[in-house]
């Protein structure tokens, strides 16, 4: 009965063992393929040279800028800036009140963008104390000014918004090209009673900030970071960027704007305006402009193009584009490892990542320098909680600014 069975299944099913095949003879051709490319990614990394400043990527808690007290008490933090309780229509009262059984559970997810505010947070708090001790840090040199920062890609408020609660001595300008999200988080610095924030939507490289102090940018993806940063140079101000969604630099390697790797020329619009494809475009501008419309953007030409790598060191290293884009897509490694449900990557292929990933981002690093900039590579607090492509911090000053500040921001010296 049971072979009667199973033959009539066969018979159901005559090319269920040719498609098993088949199957089986891709997976091998896809793991090949990845091994090609894992090992062409570790013969690039093992010829670099590394950059002569040495860097290391040190932990915030190994900084003399650490003193082992959070820096933002969550506690007091209203919902409405806390990215652990904001709800996604930015309705945080009614949310809170449906969830009040579940209030004091902080998920893993919750903790770590917690954590990556504090990261933010240390910084800024060594830039405020040097700022009041009269350091002339600030641009135009008067010490009793506010300092402005400006969040480039700011979403929907998740750094601006605590950062902004837990500094109300300083100015905060979020910038952001998505009209919903900017409104988010002009609806939620409302709600908080915060008056030391403003929203302006708009791109990274042309939303029109004025004169600022120092820039930060959480998660811009790809060359979005690179604009901020790019901006931060033009303006002599300090930077603050904790990259992410480094593979998309493979698309924009010989430039692109914040939003795609096409540059496109659009009608110059004012800011918070629809982008409205220029005349003559081809399909490609026509399909970034639907794709702007869609998801409710201000689109418009980038200022400068971002080209990569950012810089002489390892541009000169590097045989060619080929090279980079293999690092940058290597360097997206690590998206769901230590997500619950995730299908993780092998210890191997995370070693690959990192140290693809670190490239990538001491080219970013050097470039500052070779800019005149003064920089330091952190890890961000609990970096070994967070993902192993967003645990990267970099923080950079105008030579000659924010002196105490960044060498506060230096390895402690053991007792």
């Amino acid at each position: 009965m049971a072979a009667g069975t199973a033959t009539a299944e066969a018979g159901d099913d005559p090319n269920a063992a040719r498609r098993a095949q088949k199957k089986a003879h891709k997976a091998r051709q896809r793991r090949r393929k990845n091994e090609r490319r894992h090992d062409a990614v570790r013969a690039i990394v093992s010829r670099l040279a590394p950059p002569a400043s040495g860097d290391a990527f040190t932990p915030l808690e190994k900084t003399r800028a650490w003193d082992g007290a959070p820096p933002i008490d969550w506690s007091t933090m209203r919902a409405s800036c806390d990215p652990a309780k904001m709800a996604y229509d930015g309705d945080e009262a009614s949310a809170s009140a449906a969830n009040a059984a579940s209030a004091a559970v902080v998920t893993v997810r919750a903790k770590r963008k917690r954590w990556q505010v504090e990261s933010f947070a240390v910084v800024l708090r060594e830039l405020q104390r040097e700022h009041e001790r009269g350091g002339g840090g600030g641009n135009g040199g008067d010490d009793a000014r506010r300092l402005k920062v400006v969040d480039f890609g700011a979403g929907s408020g998740n750094l601006t918004l605590p950062l902004a609660a837990a500094f109300p001595s300083m100015d905060f300008v979020a910038v952001e090209m998505k009209r919903r999200s900017a409104d988010l988080v002009s609806q939620r610095a409302a709600a908080a009673g915060l008056s030391n924030v403003t929203v302006l939507c708009g791109m990274i490289e042309r939303a029109e900030i004025g004169p600022f102090d120092v820039g930060v940018a959480l998660h811009a993806c790809g060359n979005a970071t690179d604009h901020s940063i790019a901006r931060c140079v033009r303006a002599n101000a300090a930077f603050l960027v904790s990259p992410c969604c480094i593979g998309k630099l493979k698309f924009s390697i010989a430039g692109g704007s914040s939003f795609s790797a096409n540059v496109v020329d659009y009608k110059d619009t004012a800011l918070g305006s629809r982008p409205e494809r220029e005349a003559g475009a081809g399909a490609a501008a026509t399909k970034a402009s639907e794709d702007a419309r869609n998801d409710d953007v201000v689109v418009c030409p980038p200022v400068e193009a971002i080209t990569h790598p950012r810089s002489r060191w390892l541009s000169t290293q590097l045989a060619s584009e080929n090279e980079f884009a293999a690092l940058a897509a290597a360097a997206d490694t690590g998206h769901a490892a230590g997500v619950p449900g995730g299908d993780a990557p092998s210890d191997d292929v995370l070693d690959i990542g990192r140290a693809a990933k670190t490239q990538v981002e001491l080219d970013r690093a050097e470039g500052a320098r070779e800019a005149g900039y003064v920089v330091r590579t952190l890890a961000v607090l609990n970096a070994a909680e967070a993902p192993p492509n967003k645990s990267d911090l970099i923080v950079g000053a105008r030579r000659g600014r924010w002196r105490d500040a960044f060498e506060r921001l230096a390895v402690a010296v053991s007792a």
